[in-house]
This record gives structure tokens, sequence and C-alpha cells, in this order.
């Protein structure tokens, strides 16, 4: 019930939205960890500086660690329902986000001291950043936080607009927490066309399991 009531929360914050946008993507690297998502977003304009924004965000996280000398699989399903306000200040806007988390972890094998397994409610806080650095450039910064995991995750990428269907650019992600942390680099090209934007990313990855190579696709639709 309690589920229903928040996910009915949202559809009737997207009825009043001005804008709405879907986003999907999905990465695996060649250790066999993986992260797919799935998420909605609504933006409502307060004035020319300022819009009011909802998100729904469903999530799969595959992961491996080391507990006491036992290598760990984790699988992580998840929801996310959460709320922002953006600030546009000339070329860049900055959004601070605070929400709710539910993620169910299971780990094979199933031994004890490992502190993320089951099912726990987080709350989540973000920031991101966007902007121009002129002659085609743009920078972007993501940073995001889950209480009950203490899992940090932060991205930042570099990208330059060859025309306006074409962007390529480059990224650095970390991520982690006690149990697992990882940081990649690689590169990004971005293909825009009829409102749609397709990007395809890899590079190498160094994790608490060792190094990999990742690839990633990801789909952004605003309408």
């Amino acid at each position: 019930m309690r589920n229903f009531i928040i996910v009915t929360a949202f559809l009737v914050s997207c009825s009043y939205a001005q804008s709405l946008s879907f986003l999907s993507g999905s990465e695996a690297d060649t250790k066999g960890q993986s992260y797919s998502y799935v998420g909605l977003m609504a933006e409502k304009s307060v004035n020319s500086k300022t819009s009011l924004l909802a998100k729904f965000w469903g999530d799969y996280l595959v992961y491996k660690f080391e507990q006491n000398g036992t290598n760990v699989r984790a699988e992580a399903p998840a929801f996310q329902l959460s709320g922002g306000v953006k600030r546009r200040y000339n070329a860049w806007s900055f959004t601070l986000w605070a929400g709710w988390e539910r993620r169910d972890t299971d780990v094979s094998p199933n031994i004890p001291g490992v502190e993320v397994k089951g099912m726990k409610d987080s709350l989540l806080a973000q920031i991101e950043a966007y902007g121009s650095l002129g002659k085609g450039y743009g920078a972007d910064f993501i940073a995001s936080y889950s209480s009950a995991t203490s899992y940090l995750w932060s991205r930042a990428r570099l990208k330059k607009e060859l025309n306006r269907s074409l962007n390529i650019g480059g990224e650095v992600i970390g991520q982690g927490n006690k149990d697992y942390s990882a940081i990649q680099s690689g590169l990004i090209v971005e293909l825009k066309f009829y409102g749609l934007s397709l990007g395809l990313r890899g590079g190498y990855k160094n994790s608490s399991k060792g190094n990999s190579a990742y690839a990633g696709v990801e789909l952004y639709w605003g309408f």
C-alpha cells in the first residue's frame, strides 16, 4: 500500500509537469559486474532560473567483493523516489536532490558479517552540475550518496560537440563503500536525433576485484 501511494503521488506530480524525460541504460565489465537502470523525471519551472523536479528510478546492481577471505557476489535491485530543485546561472545549471531508496541485496554465498545484505531503506542525496565551457565544449558532474549502505558514487564528464547530432568526450567515475570500491575512465560517443540521445561508453575499470574493461549504453528521451 505504501509503495502504491508513493507511485501515485509521483504520477500526479507528472501530470503537472511542463516536461518529462525518460532515461535508461546499462553497463557491464569483464569481471561479471553490471548496473542497469530505468527512470522517469518530471520538471516544472517556477521562474526563469528555478525548476522543481521529481524522479522515479529503478535499477539492478551486480558486484563482487571479498569478505573474510571469501569471494562474494551481490545482486541488488532497488527503486527510488526523489525530489529536486534546479537553479540556472548563465550557461550552467545546478540541481540538488533528496529522496528515498529501497534496495534488496542478495549475496552468494550467504555468509555472516555482510552488512549490505537484505532489504534496506536509505535516504538519498545527490548533486548535479551541467554547463558549457564555450567553443562547443560541455562538462557535467554528479555525486550521490545512499545512507543505508554508505555508498558514494560520483562521475565527471567532458564533451565536445562535433555537430548537432554528434558529441564525443571522456568520463571518470568513482564509487564504493567499505565492501566494494572502483574507479574507471573511458570514452563517450553521443548520437542525437529527433529528441533522443543515444550514448555509447567504454573504457578501463579498476575495482576491488581487479582490473577490467567496461562498456555501456545510455538512452535519453525528452518529451
